[in-house]
């Protein structure tokens, strides 16, 4: 009984040091003394309220993990074997699918914040530092890391690992500066890179590359800063801005790993430009002068992966931290050779409950997560077990989301505890505030607004709501998430909502079609009549002289105008191979339904333009010449009528239609009889 109770203990033992240790795949923590940092770990936290939840949590995921392996012996030979077969058809579907002729790359700041506050304040250069608080860290120095100090680790254990340790306030308006100067570099490399929080970015230099290879040697070089930032008032040299005489950087912001960033160019010290650099073509050179000129600007150093795609540019980028650059070739090969021996945690996307559930499985590589890929088929999720699947073969996305294509938008504070209503709003307001800023200069709104808040025991809660509206403002916001915050407090009163996280996010962003169609109103659609008139079509005239618009019109225009007028002058502007379609192409209006005679675009889309708004221009021009007749059921597949002799096509297409309407309203003429011409239909 007493070797079940040591054995259950150990396990509950090493759950929590998976959860709650030292993770030895960080960067800057090899090598460290794992079981003596675990020990002081362990020991720091027992009987903290964030020990307590971490066993809390450790003891849902061996639940988890228990009803896993009660499956994994349920499994039969034949149900393995049939699931081997599938999943190897998947695997020959996804070989053929594999992408490798994108260059995508991962950049990734230096213990960012740590770098900026030493860079800031010389004097915490050769001292171990983190920058967050007691209550939790943002990130480390390097010096720390050699302690066990690192991010997302609460700051009084952090003391415990290392005594001496000095920790900085967080100051994120400074840290935003600096990220805003990187950007303006990555930007000349990729304008749609994908940028990830303040430090990391994604760059598809693909484009790039090509372009660069017939650019001459003075558009690939770049000079030295010659003048101290940091020390600028004693008149020194900015060594950060020099390589030492092995090509090294010299960085005084990082201590140790620097990588070569001239190394292949002894040619280029020459003594008529021996102040620059000239940079090659190849992909390594163009992310060594990306990163060459990060530390001139800003004098922090960053890391970069180059691969196919982005998760294996992410953990490439890991390597050779920090300070460094890794490559793996575009070649299938290269690809799987790399997965090898990587544990999984080094992926992206795997955390230490994935991580704890694989290894109870025996799975600790990337080659065992493919060796037992049919056995995750029949333990996971679709969505996990593909995800799995992608991960062991290396594949991964090649698509840089856009702006108008992100997902979601966030941001979040950590500090000791807030317990104040007064001061929870207040914070909640600034974080709206930040991120609306973040929000308008992107261009993005969202109609899913949620707070996430984290309470002294370590519990997280996130609460979302839905608007109809699309948010983007400081105000629009807060309105939401102060309704949020104000139910959570409630929902514990009297006593007070005592909370050391909070976050905002926006979520629910108009696709591109959204953006491009979203309007008020069927009303502010179709404007007043007042605002455009039509002449009518005489025999002889051109379809540009019958759909003219009055010179008289609002500026503004409406809508209709502003897509007419946008339509008619790119088919102005095209050539005439651009104007003519393809001979076998059937160009039919998506309003009359009728098969186009013409191969002309411009032609086509005024005839569309002359379907729409039928009702539109009899009622404008027709009001009072013609007699009022009912709607003939024949003619349901049309908005509205033209009189008799008026011409619905161009006058290439030789059909004329027949009837009139009625001098009555004609958009309930319009729905009564053609009720699937719908908005939807209109834009389809």
């Amino acid at each position: 009984m007493d070797d079940m109770k040591k054995v259950g203990n150990s396990s509950c033992n090493d759950g929590l040091l998976l959860r709650m240790g030292l993770n030895d795949n960080k960067a800057g923590m090899q090598g460290l003394d794992k079981e003596k940092i675990n020990k002081i770990i362990m020991e720091a936290t027992k009987g903290s309220r964030f020990y307590e939840n971490e066993l809390k949590k450790d003891q849902q995921v061996n639940q988890r993990i228990e009803r896993m392996m009660q499956l994994k012996e349920k499994i039969t030979t034949q149900q393995l074997l049939k699931a081997q077969l599938q999943v190897d058809k998947l695997v020959i579907e996804l070989e053929q699918s594999r992408n490798l002729s994108n260059t995508i790359v991962h950049i990734d700041m230096d213990a960012f914040y740590a770098a900026v506050e030493m860079r800031d304040n010389p004097e915490l250069k050769e001292k171990p530092i983190a920058v967050g608080s007691m209550s939790m860290l943002s990130t480390s120095n390097y010096h720390a890391r050699r302690f066990g100090v690192r991010a997302a680790m609460p700051g009084f254990i952090a003391k415990k690992l290392c005594p001496h340790l000095t920790i900085v306030p967080l100051n994120f308006e400074k840290y935003g500066k600096v990220s805003k100067e990187v950007r303006e570099i990555l930007t000349e490399y990729d304008p749609n890179f994908m940028p990830m929080g303040l430090d990391e970015a994604y760059l598809n230099i693909t484009e790039h590359l090509e372009e660069r290879l017939n650019w001459p040697e003075d558009k690939r070089r770049f000079f030295f800063n010659t003048e101290s930032t940091i020390e600028k008032d004693k008149g020194e040299v900015n060594m950060s801005a020099k390589f030492n005489e092995d090509g090294y950087s010299s960085s005084p912001i990082l201590f140790e790993d620097n990588t070569p960033l001239m190394d292949d160019h002894p040619q280029q010290r020459d003594q008529s430009m021996e102040n620059s650099v000239v940079f090659g073509t190849s992909a390594e050179e163009v992310v060594k002068e990306i990163r060459f000129r990060i530390e001139q600007k800003t004098q922090l150093t960053a890391s970069a992966g180059i691969a196919p795609n982005t998760m294996l540019a992410k953990m490439c980028s890991d390597r050779n931290k920090p300070n460094g650059q890794y490559r793996i070739a575009p070649e299938r090969q290269a690809v799987l050779d790399f997965l090898k021996d990587l544990p999984i945690r080094k992926v992206p996307g795997i955390g230490k409950v994935t991580e704890k559930m694989l290894k109870a499985l025996g799975i600790v590589t990337c080659s065992e997560l493919y060796q037992q890929r049919a056995l995750l088929s029949l333990l996971f999720s679709e969505a996990s077990w593909r995800n799995f699947l992608d991960i062991s073969l290396g594949l991964g996305s090649t698509h840089l989301e856009k702006d108008g294509e992100r997902k979601s938008m966030s941001t979040e504070r950590t500090f000791s505890e807030i317990n104040t209503a007064e001061d929870q709003y207040s914070l909640c307001r600034e974080l709206c505030r930040d991120l609306a800023q973040e929000l308008q200069k992107e261009g993005l709104k969202g109609k899913t607004v949620t707070l996430k808040l984290k309470n002294v025991n370590f519990e997280v809660k996130t609460r979302a709501s839905t608007v109809l509206s699309s948010v983007s403002t400081e105000e629009e916001i807060f309105a939401v998430a102060k309704d949020l915050l104000g139910t959570e407090i409630d929902s514990v009163a009297p006593h007070p909502l005592r909370i050391r996280l909070m976050g905002v996010r926006v979520s629910g962003f108009l696709s591109e079609e959204e953006k491009k169609y979203q309007q008020k109103s069927i009303t502010s659609f179709l404007k007043s009549g007042k605002e455009i008139a039509f002449l009518r079509l005489q025999p002889g005239k051109s379809n540009q002289e019958y759909c003219t618009k009055n010179s008289e019109a609002s500026p503004g225009g409406s809508f209709f105008d502003k897509k007419r007028a946008a339509r008619q002058l790119n088919s102005e502007n095209l050539s005439p191979n651009e104007t003519v379609a393809k001979e076998d192409s059937v160009l039919v209006c998506p309003v009359c339904n009728s098969e186009q005679k013409t191969t002309s675009l411009m032609s086509f889309n005024r005839h569309v333009d002359v379907c729409l708004n039928k009702g539109l221009i009899q009622e404008l021009t027709e009001k009072k010449d013609f007699p009022t007749k009912t709607c003939n059921m024949e003619n349901s597949n049309r908005v509205g009528g033209l009189s008799r002799g008026q011409q619905c096509a161009n006058p290439s297409q030789g059909t004329k239609r027949s009837g009139v309407t009625t001098s009555q309203s004609v958009s309930k003429k319009a729905k009564s009889c053609n009720s699937k011409h719908t908005i939807e239909m209109f834009f389809k």
